[in-house]
């Protein structure tokens, strides 16, 4: 992940949401997109592929916000009455 000129690591969405689906050829694991299906609830398998790679962009988008609050410094517990 870069770093911006400010030092804080830049922000993994895209600027504007894209919904551009397109027709892919791909060759998978069927057993494995079957588990994923299965795992994820998901009706077809592009809905499964769809899922996953959502989960994966979230996951980076998480890191990334992490990271930001990580720059922020140690934070103080709050005093127990």
């Amino acid at each position: 992940m870069r770093a911006r000129k400010s030092g804080l690591p830049r922000d993994p969405r895209p600027a504007t949401p894209q919904a551009d689906p397109r027709r892919k050829t791909l060759r998978l694991d069927q057993q494995l997109l079957d588990r994923a299906r299965q795992a994820l609830g998901a009706r077809t398998e592009t809905d499964a592929i769809t899922q996953a790679l959502e989960a994966v962009v979230g996951r980076e988008h998480r890191v990334w916000g992490l990271r930001l609050l990580a720059t922020l410094g140690p934070i103080k517990p709050a005093p127990i009455d």
